[in-house]
């Protein structure tokens, strides 16, 4: 049997400037990691000039946070993996 306390949540750090740190929590170490690699692949793709640099700045980490704030922010921003992108709507 799985001990809950000890189930590690995750979030995706997603900055508005490559030095800081904007978390947002994802439901999944899946999740998470696919996530990552597609932006990191789109910001290469939508910004030739800086790219790299956005790429470098997007992290997954482990979430530092309370269970509570990692449930609330999911509930209040349901499939925002899905919607994520530096494309641009299609």
């Amino acid at each position: 049997m799985t001990d809950l306390n000890n189930t590690k949540l995750w979030a995706v750090n997603i900055p508005e400037e490559p030095d800081s740190e904007l978390l947002h929590p994802v439901p999944s170490q899946k999740i998470g990691k696919q996530l990552v690699y597609r932006l990191k692949k789109e910001a290469l793709q939508a910004f030739p000039t800086v790219g790299q640099c956005i790429a470098d700045s997007i992290t997954f980490e482990e979430w530092q946070g309370s269970k509570e704030d990692h449930e609330k922010y999911l509930q209040e921003n349901k499939n925002w993996w899905l919607e994520t992108t530096f494309l641009g709507e299609g």
